[in-house]
């Protein structure tokens, strides 16, 4: 299936805010690449933040080749997708890393980002407002949905299939979707 005429075909970029190699926060951004390939949109999961060296200012004008493919990967998508577990009241360590590392190329300068709130109800505020000061320094345009997720979510195999869970990021996705700015020409 194509893209809907008049939205742009660049792909919406989807990042882990964790770690964790059974974390429902990946489980649920690999649930949305899944629904958004079922609507004929491209959804690529990134996982640079685990690979990316400690920020360093000093780096900035010329970053490792890690985070340059990062940067270039955040550059050319059409918005973002997060997911970002609360750890100690705000943004885990290598998360906050990755975005330290964008603020000096300005890849998310005036870009459309959704942020998944997976948390149960009443959990996850500190993250939030943490990411919502981060993001603001990115100058990013940043929409927060919430849809809280429980182990009972996830099937044996630790995804998420549930097909109201899967609609729910199809929502998202075509919301996020249709804020990307309009195509580049010239």
């Amino acid at each position: 299936m194509e893209p809907a005429p008049n939205l742009p075909s660049e792909p919406i970029l989807a990042i882990s805010g964790s770690l964790r190699r059974d974390s429902i926060n990946s489980a649920a951004l690999r649930a949305a690449a899944s629904a958004a390939a079922r609507e004929g949109l491209a959804v690529v999961i990134d996982d640079s933040p685990r690979a990316l060296p400690h920020f360093n200012p000093d780096l900035d004008l010329f970053p490792p080749e890690a985070v340059r493919r990062f940067r270039r990967s955040c550059a050319e998508a059409g918005a973002v997708l997060l997911a970002v577990p609360e750890y100690t009241f705000g943004i885990p360590g290598a998360f906050k890393n990755a975005l330290d590392w964008l603020v000096g190329s300005g890849s998310l300068y005036g870009k459309p980002i959704a942020v998944l709130h997976t948390a149960a109800p009443g959990r996850g505020a500190h993250v939030r407002e943490a990411l919502t000061h981060v993001l603001r320094a990115h100058n990013a345009v940043v929409a927060h949905y919430r849809l809280p997720l429980a182990r009972r979510d996830r099937n044996t195999n630790g995804e998420i299939t549930d097909e109201r869970i899967v609609r729910e990021l199809s929502v998202i996705l075509k919301a996020t979707r249709r804020a990307e700015r309009p195509l580049r020409t010239g």
